[in-house]
């Protein structure tokens, strides 16, 4: 997934999503239905962007890519989506068909490259000075 439920949490409030997930306080009930939708967000969203974002592990997720997917998922835990939350939505997606288009990019961090085994050889020139060359002197 490209968010958590903890970056929900401090994006809208932990008061905010434990009332649109009908529990009591935040816990592992209010967090299992934080991440069902965060998943089906993320499903909507690698749509869009699997052509151009592979999720890598060690590598951050670009903080727009977390953004629209909390927002996609804000809007889902609503039972009736006010106009702001659907607002978001739709800017969301739009967001996401840019991407699709190759109108916005996607920071994609910084990549350990692994490095590889063996040694290197480096060709070099013929010596002018050498055993057999000053056989003679």
């Amino acid at each position: 997934m490209y968010a958590t439920a903890d970056d929900m949490r401090a994006r809208y409030g932990e008061q905010a999503i434990v009332q649109l997930t009908d529990t009591d306080s935040w816990g592992a009930a209010t967090i299992a239905a934080v991440n069902v939708k965060l998943a089906s967000a993320t499903a909507r969203a690698d749509g869009y962007v699997a052509r151009y974002y592979q999720q890598s592990l060690g590598v951050a997720v670009p903080p727009l890519l977390v953004e629209i997917v909390c927002e996609i998922a804000y809007a889902d835990l609503h039972k009736a989506p006010t106009e702001e939350a659907d607002k978001r939505r739709k800017l969301a997606i739009a967001d996401l068909v840019n991407i699709s288009k190759g109108l916005v990019k996607l920071d994609q961090g910084a990549a350990e490259i692994p490095s590889r085994e063996g040694q290197v050889i480096v060709p070099d020139r013929v010596r002018t000075f050498s055993r057999d060359s000053l056989g003679g002197f």
